[in-house]
């Protein structure tokens, strides 16, 4: 058998494709992954402001299960929630280690998994692996300083299901249309906005794919029955939840400042903070991170034409959806998440070979060794300066946060508490809502509840009662001053939390019921304990 002499074309694939990423490169990626995955671990508690809720709705649903809680009269379980899988995994963490620890492993595996699934689907794109450094730092923007810790956690699950709808796209079969329908599925019970986002992109891919809306339509089958799935939850909700039926229990829907949004796109990647010009390097850094592609020679992969669907579709988000509706906020905010690595999954190496094997002649000139490298190195430095930034930020809030743990110490378990942040920002994290829920720690960790209270809303596992909502609802967090002992139940609360630069006035607490008194202080926080009711009022309460 007689083999045929190698030609210049062959020569030029072969050294393409011998060439590739440096296998030093992939090295320093691993060793920066590895240091995002340690920024979960810098301080005892994360400054993350919904993360108390999200730990504190754990400890009830782990007690609840166990009959133990002192609050089965106030809440239920929600078993019908698109938030079971990140709190389910968070459960059964919390049996082998405390809750906090919990949260932490479950973020480091998100965030794992969070860029091993970008790698794999860059991969399937015949993406430019250059450009995976991209991938790395959005983890830790607007959706991490909110803590939103289940969406983080569904992220990952999002991006396989677009891997797995390409596949689909590519070759409609029954067994390819039961493994998207199962990883739908898994992803709905994740978190319902990834689901949505997933879904359109997947969509779209099967779209591009078939190249004709009558043949994408033909094998629109999976997504009927996803949509179908979704459908149902809404209607049993509505049909079953008690309480939709409250008058304003559902805002009106907030839209924001559209002019905004270009603004957004770029900054919401890596910060929740507007007062992000006011940070050089981290504005020097979004641009570096934009300009990669060009810097590099990327281009657009037409290779792949399903590959710029999760790009389409994030657009879309910015430019359409609301910023607050179904008493969710942030709606279209928390998908900055997603908006580097969708960029970066639309580019191709220039002198990558085609799907036929031949080059892309219209690439433009592959840029020279030297600038290549030094532009990589500049990715990888600005990746290494952001999450040294974010690290010592971390930092600063550990010792910050430290009295806290004089006042949690102070609380005896089992008791109801009323948080009062005066004081929501963080000076050393620089985020102006990091405490807003941060006395929630108690419930979290002493079996306690606290309000404002996540069983307000839909999604959540543990869910108030019928006749249990307090008087303190959602928003008050953001302003405790309007507190007052007789319309919002005072007396309910055995502990009061406060956290504000200035004492609370005497006459804030003051009431005819209840003896109130200051019990502990530790820098910023005060802690006031309900002391004895008249008779009457405690035998209403029992």
């Amino acid at each position: 058998m007689s083999i045929p002499p190698l030609g210049l074309d062959s020569i030029k694939g072969l050294a393409i494709r011998e060439r590739g990423v440096p296998p030093i490169a992939r090295i320093l990626i691993v060793v920066t992954v590895l240091m995002g995955m340690g920024l979960f671990w810098v301080a005892p508690r994360l400054p993350l402001c919904d993360l108390p809720q999200h730990a504190g709705q754990v400890a009830l649903l782990r007690d609840l299960i166990a009959n133990a809680s002192p609050w089965e009269s106030v809440v239920r379980v929600n078993y019908f929630t698109p938030y079971l899988t990140g709190y389910g995994l968070a459960l059964l963490l919390s049996y082998a280690m405390p809750i906090t620890t919990a949260f932490k492993v479950l973020l480091s595996a998100a965030y794992l998994a969070f860029v091993g699934s970008l790698i794999l689907l860059r991969k399937h794109f015949g993406g430019d692996e250059r450009l995976d450094w991209l991938f790395l730092p959005s983890f830790f923007g607007f959706a991490f300083s909110w803590g939103f810790v289940t969406f983080l956690v569904a992220a990952p699950i999002g991006i396989l299901f677009i891997l797995v709808a390409d596949r689909y796209a590519q070759k409609p079969d029954l067994r390819r249309a039961f493994g998207l329908v199962a990883i739908g599925v898994l992803l709905f019970f994740s978190h319902g906005l990834v689901f949505l986002y997933a879904c359109a992109a997947g969509a779209l891919a099967l779209y591009f794919q078939q190249r004709r809306l009558s043949a994408a339509l033909r094998h629109i089958g999976p997504f009927a029955l996803l949509a179908s799935l979704a459908a149902c939850y809404a209607l049993f909700t509505y049909e079953n939840d008690p309480l939709l039926v409250l008058k304003g229990y559902l805002p009106h829907t907030i839209w924001g400042a559209p002019l905004l949004r270009p603004f957004n796109f770029l900054r919401l990647s890596l910060t929740s903070d507007q007062r992000v010009t006011q940070y050089p390097l981290l504005v020097l850094l979004v641009a570096i991170l934009f300009a990669a592609p060009t810097l590099l020679g990327a281009r657009i992969n037409r290779h792949a034409r399903s590959a710029i669907a999760p790009c389409v579709v994030v657009v879309g988000v910015f430019a359409c959806a609301p910023s607050v509706a179904m008493k969710t906020a942030f709606l279209y905010e928390r998908f900055g998440l997603f908006v580097l690595p969708a960029y970066a999954l639309m580019f191709r190496a220039p002198d990558a070979p085609a799907a036929n094997g031949q080059s892309d002649r219209l690439a433009p000139r592959t840029r020279s060794p030297i600038f290549e490298t030094a532009a990589m190195l500049l990715l990888a430095a600005g990746c290494w300066v952001f999450l040294a930034w974010e690290a010592g930020r971390i930092e600063r809030f550990a010792a910050e946060s430290a009295p806290f743990e004089t006042i949690l110490d102070s609380m005896q378990p089992g008791q109801r508490a009323l948080s009062l942040v005066f004081q929501r920002n963080s000076e050393a994290f620089d985020d102006e809502n990091s405490y807003s829920h941060y006395p929630v720690w108690y419930q979290a960790e002493r079996h306690g509840f606290v309000d404002v209270n996540f069983a307000w809303y839909l999604p959540q596992i543990a869910r108030f009662r019928s006749g249990e909502l307090p008087a303190v609802s959602p928003s008050f967090e953001f302003h405790p001053g309007a507190f007052d002992w007789n319309r919002d139940q005072g007396r309910r609360y055995r502990y009061f939390v406060v956290r504000s630069k200035m004492r609370l006035p005497p006459e804030f607490l003051a009431n005819r019921e209840c003896d109130v008194q200051l019990i502990r202080t530790a820098g910023e926080w005060s802690l006031y304990e309900r002391k004895e009711c008249q008779r009457k009022i405690m035998s209403s309460l029992k």
